[in-house]
């Protein structure tokens, strides 16, 4: 999985279609009782009108897409997903929450004309999509089409309160399945799609006693007591930021191809560890090589899919988490304590941030997160290089954050960042990873042998 911003994104020439949802009238809207979940109420209660936070997928199909077959894919992916047909008001510090049922929905197509230059068309889906992804405004998710006689990109982006990582990933093969469906008359091959809406009203009902007592606040405790009362930062100095707006830079390093991550990962597990576990050794190591870390911090987000029934659900599924550990001097050793760590971690990460922090009484936002995804296990995965499927975010300005997303997909292991846009943060950062990258190759070609670590 590739992540770009738009600005990065190869964007062929073509006329630019827009296919908004609406829902005809109001009268179909009805009041529900349900509360969003914790890491949607801390989303809206933080919103800043200025500043977007949107998640988007791009992909391919040949040759001009047939506009009915679309609006009935559009259309059945909106009645799928309960999330996608929910609408959020503030009044205060209340939230309040509509929903509308399937078939509710309706589809307006507005043509924004023919785009000769790429950089003008990047320019103009920024604009759109950081205008029309509010989470307080619904949909807060819209479609467009790049159309040409070869091919068709459909591109979609989706504010964050309503769609994951994992999310925006099944997106390409539901909305292909889907159409695929509407062009043969048939019924879509798709498993059934539990709501979003009854996940956050299991996960309240399942945190609401927790106490300081319990082993999940400890968990964090741990972690603000290590890194002077905050929320850890970069392992390498990023130079002098201030306080003020930086604008972010998202790059990537394609850390291995699909036979290279394979032995990688046989090498981890000869040594006790698996991938991810692999992936944070090195992350950690470079900290020890480039800043003299001797225990390796970040904030972690995991998947809360655990049950089945939300295998298949549109939704914000991510619980944050600790990951703390020493940087043991033999590989076998760090592998085994980077497993038990996130072991641990996935534990602490079913319980959300915002209750958590409400129970230590502490304000704090991560600087430094790290996120491992295996997109093997996304439907459609295996035909992502033949759809074009790329992975989109909204552009961030912040002077702190460096966040990382490793993603293992069919086509090996891609390591995305982004960071402030500072020379000084970008040479940090490119030292940084480099290192990982090294370290990471190293380890592939120690299948046969034991992995000795440098000093």
């Amino acid at each position: 999985m590739e992540i770009n911003e738009l600005g990065d994104l190869e964007l062929w020439p073509g006329r630019l279609t827009l296919w908004r949802i609406s829902v005809p009238g109001t009268a179909r809207w009805r009041p529900d009782p349900r509360r969003p979940s914790y890491v949607q109420e801390e989303h809206l209660r933080c919103f800043e009108n200025g500043r977007p936070a949107w998640l988007g997928v791009a992909f391919e199909w040949s040759g001009e897409v047939d506009t009915a077959a679309l609006s009935c894919a559009i259309l059945g992916w909106v009645d799928r997903h309960e999330a996608l047909r929910c609408r959020f008001d503030k009044d205060g510090t209340a939230i309040h929450l509509a929903t509308v049922g399937p078939g509710a929905a309706a589809l307006d197509l507005v043509e924004l004309g023919d785009y000769a230059d790429p950089d003008e068309l990047a320019r103009t889906l920024d604009e759109v999509f950081d205008t029309e992804t509010k989470p307080l405004s619904w949909p807060p998710y819209v479609f467009a089409t790049i159309s040409r006689p070869e091919c068709t990109t459909l591109v979609i982006a989706s504010d964050h309160s309503v769609t994951d990582a994992y999310s925006m990933a099944s997106v390409p093969y539901e909305i292909r399945e889907l159409y695929s469906a509407a062009i043969q008359g048939v019924a879509p091959r798709l498993a059934p799609a539990h709501s979003y809406l009854e996940y956050a009203v299991s996960e309240r009902a399942r945190v609401s006693d927790l106490t300081d007592g319990d082993p999940v606040i400890g968990h964090w405790r741990e972690l603000i007591a290590a890194t002077g009362g905050q929320l850890p930062d970069f392992p390498v100095s990023l130079g002098a930021l201030g306080g003020g707006a930086v604008l972010q830079q998202t790059r990537r390093i394609w850390l291995s191809d699909a036979e290279r991550a394979v032995r990688f990962d046989r090498a981890c597990r000869a040594q006790g560890g698996h991938t991810m576990a692999g992936m944070f050794a090195c992350l950690a190591l470079a900290g020890k090589a480039l800043g003299n870390q001797k225990k390796f911090h970040s904030v972690v987000p995991f998947h809360t899919r655990n049950a089945t029934r939300w295998k298949n659900s549109v939704g914000w599924y991510v619980g944050m988490s600790p990951v703390s550990f020493p940087v043991s001097d033999t590989f076998p050793d760090l592998l085994r304590s980077v497993r038990l760590e996130l072991k641990r971690a996935n534990e602490t990460a079913q319980v959300p941030f915002s209750k958590a922090m409400d129970v230590l009484g502490a304000a704090l936002r991560d600087r430094f997160m790290v996120s491992y995804m295996d997109d093997r296990v996304v439907p459609g995965s295996h035909c992502w290089a033949r759809w074009r499927t790329r992975f989109l975010i909204s552009r961030s300005s912040d002077p702190q954050e460096v966040y990382v997303w490793v993603s293992r997909s069919h086509d090996g292991i891609c390591l995305n960042f982004r960071h402030p846009g500072t020379p000084t943060a970008r040479t940090a950062v490119d030292r940084y990873f480099a290192e990982v990258a090294r370290l990471a190759n190293g380890i592939s070609g120690a299948l046969s042998r034991p992995i000795v670590m440098d000093d």
